[in-house]
């Protein structure tokens, strides 16, 4: 009977942690980051690699105007720290989408609170305060929206170079 009560209670305790919501922390053993560009990222633990595009963002494309300083930037706000990626789905590209949380800051917000990058709506309801910092972004004139807000979107690039859209 004790050996039963065991399993069962060794079972619910696998499915409490089964259904939580994925709130994974990639940092709590050293690991390499590896940033694709301005809104897609590696994470390699003991030699397994976890793709991450970070939600309710859309960084310019490499060849776009500030791609490379995108990419630039992210890997600052990345480099060591412990990571933790609030993930809201797996994409069709086999990545993991969600939120990176880098040194105590949301890292999908402050690339598209410096201009570094378009909010990206077809999650809205994993978004909130998105908007708004696109809109600080682009009436404080910073990164893309510098020469104003009539921009080619990275969407638009990858459609007009057809590109799929996901760099690796």
């Amino acid at each position: 009977m004790s050996q039963f009560l065991f399993i069962v209670i060794a079972n619910l305790a696998c499915f409490a942690i089964a259904i939580q919501p994925v709130f994974a922390q990639f940092g709590a053993v050293p690991m390499r980051v590896k940033v694709f560009d301005g809104d897609n990222i590696t994470l390699v633990d003991r030699g397994i690699k976890n793709k991450i595009h970070l939600a309710c963002i859309d960084a310019p494309e490499l060849l776009q105007s500030e791609g490379e300083h995108a990419r630039k930037v992210l890997q600052n706000i990345l480099e060591d720290e412990e990571i933790y990626v609030k993930v809201f789905k797996k994409d069709k590209f086999g990545r993991y989408y969600g939120e990176v949380m880098a040194g105590g800051q949301n890292a999908n917000k402050v690339m598209l609170s410096l201009g570094l990058a378009h909010y990206d709506r077809l999650q809205e309801k994993d978004c909130q305060g998105y908007a708004e910092l696109e809109s600080k972004a682009q009436s404080d004139h910073l990164g893309v929206w510098a020469n104003g807000t009539d921009v080619i979107t990275p969407s638009q690039f990858r459609r007009d170079n057809k590109l799929l859209g996901v760099g690796y």
